[in-house]
C-alpha cells in the first residue's frame, strides 16, 4: 500500500538547518561519501534518488515521485577522536540559552513525524575515528549496525532515556529497528582519492568499452552533488522536489551516456595541444588551457548544465564565422571569443577564458570527418 506520509514530510515539513559555516573540506567528505552510496545504489536494480541538504545531510528513498520507504544519513568526521556516547546525545546550549539538539536527537526528530513509515536513521562517521562502544564489521556497509546490538544493556537505556527527554516521547520500540551506526571505509586524509578510486572500479565493471577519464566522470558526479546540495528544496510536489535535490537512476543514467558521448574528445584534445605546440603558442598559456580542461571537460558531460549549452552554442557559431579569416587554432579561437562577448546573449555560464579558447578549438577537431 503506497503511503504519503514520507512525500508530504519531505516536501513540506520545515527544515531544521539549511546550511552552516562548516568547513570545507568537511563538505567534500560528506560529498564523497554520497557518491560513493550513489555508485553502490546504481549497482542495485531497482530505482532510488539520493537527496543532499534536504532534512539531513544525506537521504536516500526508493523512488523519487511515490516514496514508500527512507533512509537518512547524518555523516559527521572526526580528525582523532572517537564518538561516545555522551558527545552523541550531549545537547549545547544556544546563544538564547536553551538547550540545541544533540547529534542523534537531531537525527531522529523526524520519527514522530514518521510513526509506522518505514525509515531508517543513521549516523556514519569517517574511519580513523570510530566510536566508543564496540562496533562490528557489519557497521562498515551501507546498512549500517542497529546501535542497540552494539550497546549494552545499560549505555542503551541512557541513550533512551536522554532522547526520550529531549524529543519528548520514548521511541524505544521502533528505534531498535531504525537507528543504525556506521564507521565509513573512507579516511578522511585521502577521501577524494578513493572517491576516485571507486568510480575507476565502477566505470571498468559496468561501463565497459565505453573509454570514459574516471577523474572526469568523477568530477561530473561530484559537480552535480554539489549543485544538489547548494539548490533551494522547491515549493512543489515531492518529485520536483527530487528533481531539485537529487539524483535517481534516471538522471545518473543520462550523465553516463553524456559522458560516454564525450569520451572521444580525449583525441580532439591531444589534436589541440599539439597544434598549439606547432605554432609556438606560449608554453605559460599551454598551461593553463591544460589546468582548465577538466573543469571543461566536466560541464561537457553535464546534461543539465543549460547556461554552458548555451554559451557553447555561441561560440561555436562565432568560431564558424572566423575561421576563414583566422591563420591558426589559436588565432581563430581568440577571435571567436571576443565575437561571441559580443552577444548580448552570451555569460550566463561564467566560462573562464581558457574555457572559452577551449570550447572553439575543440570543437574545431571534433567536427573533423573521422
Amino acid at each position: 500500500m503506497s503511503s504519503t506520509v514520507i512525500a508530504d514530510f519531505l516536501s513540506t515539513a520545515p527544515l531544521a538547518e539549511e546550511g552552516g559555516a562548516i568547513s570545507a573540506d568537511r563538505f567534500d567528505y560528506q560529498k564523497n561519501w554520497a557518491l560513493a552510496r550513489l555508485l553502490t545504489l546504481h549497482q542495485g536494480s531497482g530505482n532510488y534518488v539520493l537527496l543532499c541538504e534536504l532534512h539531513e545531510d544525506i537521504a536516500v528513498l526508493d523512488c523519487p515521485d511515490q516514496p514508500s520507504c527512507a533512509a537518512f544519513y547524518q555523516i559527521k568526521t572526526s580528525a582523532k577522536s572517537a564518538w561516545t556516547l555522551k558527545k552523541l546525545t550531549n545537547r549545547k546550549k544556544g546563544k538564547s540559552g536553551d538547550a540545541l539538539p544533540s547529534i542523534l536527537g537531531r537525527l531522529c526528530a523526524k520519527a514522530a513525524q514518521l510513526k509506522q513509515e518505514q525509515v531508517t536513521f543513521q549516523f556514519v562517521t569517517n574511519v580513523g575515528s570510530g566510536y566508543g562502544f564496540p562496533v562490528t564489521e557489519k557497521a562498515s556497509e551501507p546498512s549500517g549496525e542497529r546501535l542497540f546490538e552494539v550497546l549494552k544493556p545499560t549505555e542503551w537505556e541512557v541513550m533512551r532515556t536522554c532522547l526520550a527527554d529531549e524529543l519528548g516521547e520514548d521511541f524505544e520500540e521502533p528505534l531498535r529497528e531504525q537507528l543504525t551506526v556506521s564507521i565509513a571505509q573512507i579516511h578522511l586524509d585521502t577521501h577524494n582519492e578513493t572517491a576516485v578510486g571507486l568510480v575507476t572500479n565502477f566505470l571498468d565493471q559496468h561501463v565497459k568499452g565505453a573509454h570514459i577519464r574516471p577523474k572526469a566522470f568523477y568530477r561530473t558526479l561530484f559537480d552535480e552533488l554539489r549543485r544538489r546540495t547548494v539548490a533551494k528544496r522547491p515549493s512543489g510536489t515531492i518529485s520536483e522536489v527530487c528533481s531539485a535535490k537529487g539524483i535517481d537512476r534516471a538522471s545518473f543514467n543520462l550523465m553516463l551516456d553524456s559522458a560516454r558521448s564525450v569520451a572521444p574528445a580525449a583525441g580532439a584534445w591531444a589534436n589541440v595541444l599539439a597544434e598549439l605546440h606547432k605554432d609556438n603558442v606560449p608554453f605559460p598559456v599551454r598551461v593553463k588551457l591544460r589546468e582548465a580542461y577538466p573543469d571543461y571537460f566536466s560541464r561537457m558531460q553535464s546534461p543539465l548544465d543549460g547556461a554552458f549549452r548555451r554559451d557553447r552554442q555561441i561560440l561555436v557559431a562565432a568560431g564558424e564565422s572566423v575561421m576563414a579569416n583566422s591563420s591558426t587554432l589559436f588565432d581563430m579561437a581568440n577571435a571567436a571569443v571576443a565575437l561571441a562577448r559580443s552577444d548580448s546573449g552570451y555569460g550566463a555560464a561564467a566560462l573562464s577564458p581558457e574555457q572559452e579558447l577551449i570550447v572553439v578549438m575543440m570543437t574545431f577537431y571534433e567536427n573533423q570527418p573521422q
